[in-house]
């Protein structure tokens, strides 16, 4: 098994929902959780890397909507990263402004973590972690939630839902509905480029499985 291999789970839900695992060194770390029947996905990618969900050391959500925390309870040994302002929703003392995130907990709540359930290791600002030979970036972007974050590692950029894709437009930016506030979340966005370390990024990923090159063309969709 090489150190610094990877492999993706992809979970149920109304959009299929990423986690992507990579071994580093002695750790194993998971960026987002997933959502619905996650356990077999998620057992299956970690069996690519020898490892067990006991084996998850570290766990890094762009955002604590339900469809990105689904399989906390199977890492719960893990130290959770996020954005400090995102720790009250993902605990569950706060709820999302957004309209249709805060209408699916009233109508079925997700079984959110109580503060003594998980560690929760929160950053107020972009943030660098280093695991042995690999560096992995968070890059704050709120708007779509009050701490949404993105993350880049070995050259993919995680954009969570702080950007998205459909069919019919290909990507674009944080959607109505879903989002605390559009607008800043537009406006964070369109910072993150400038913030980026020159030529580390490769590939884009949704948290919703859509990848592509990062490109003039992925940014000229993407700001439209």
């Amino acid at each position: 098994m090489r150190p610094d291999s990877s492999a993706v789970a992809l979970t149920g839900g109304p959009g299929t929902s990423m986690v992507y695992l990579a071994r580093t060194g002695d750790s194993v770390i998971a960026i987002d959780l997933g959502w619905w029947r996650h356990h077999g996905p998620i057992t299956a990618a970690l069996r690519e890397l020898e490892a067990s969900p006991d084996q998850v050391t570290d766990v890094f959500l762009t955002h604590s909507h339900r469809d990105h925390i689904g399989a906390w309870r199977l890492v719960r040994r893990s130290r959770f990263h996020l954005a400090e302002s995102e720790k009250p929703l993902l605990l569950g003392s706060r709820s999302h402004d957004a309209w249709v995130p805060r209408w699916a907990e009233r109508v079925k709540p997700s079984g959110l973590p109580a503060p003594d359930d998980i560690d929760v290791r929160a950053f107020a600002r972009d943030t660098t972690f280093v695991f042995e030979r690999d560096t992995l970036y968070a890059f704050v972007v709120p708007g779509h939630t009050a701490g949404s974050t993105v993350y880049l590692f070995r050259g993919v950029l995680f954009l969570g839902d702080a950007a998205t894709h459909t069919p019919w437009g290909g990507f674009g930016r944080a959607r109505r509905g879903y989002s605390d506030d559009v607008r800043v979340a537009a406006a964070n966005l369109d910072s993150l480029w400038t913030r980026l370390p020159a030529h580390a990024v490769r590939y884009v990923c949704t948290a919703h499985a859509h990848c592509a090159v990062f490109s003039d063309d992925f940014l000229r969709d993407v700001r439209r």
